[in-house]
């Protein structure tokens, strides 16, 4: 398992879905590595994504993590992913490109639940989620 890792939006929403915060992947995820960061594009799309009232909950969450900018670097990644899927006729979101381009240009693995969209880009490290421990029985 890594010791750092971008964290993908899904797996904040996943978070703020579960009743039993303690069990959940993102606490799980926090548990096991030290060094957690998201991209300005998850928080971003988790932030668009979320009703006015659960902001407070949201800024609260964000303030655990490192957010990577989108810099010049990381836009020249995101072209260059861009595309590579375009060519390979398998395009994805703009936002996942921008989040993937994020963890490549910091040398960071992606920890997320869509390994299906992610596994198309070329130099991208993803999280083996398995190695998480498993959610506690109860």
């Amino acid at each position: 398992m890594e010791n750092k890792m971008v964290i993908d939006s899904c797996i904040f929403i996943d978070y703020f879905r579960t009743r039993n915060k303690t069990g959940c992947l993102l606490k799980r995820l926090l548990r096991n590595n030290p060094k957690v960061f998201v991209s300005a594009i998850a928080k971003y799309e988790v932030l668009c994504g979320s009703k006015y009232a659960d902001l407070l909950f949201w800024q609260e969450t964000f303030k655990m993590f490192l957010v990577l900018p989108v810099d010049d670097t990381t836009i020249e990644m995101a072209h260059q992913i861009h595309r590579q899927l375009k060519r390979d006729r398998c395009l994805l979101d703009i936002a996942d490109i921008l989040i993937a381009a994020t963890a490549i240009v910091n040398d960071l693995p992606l920890a997320t639940i869509n390994r299906k969209h992610f596994e198309r880009i070329n130099g991208l490290r993803l999280v083996d989620l398995s190695d998480i421990h498993p959610k506690p029985q109860f």
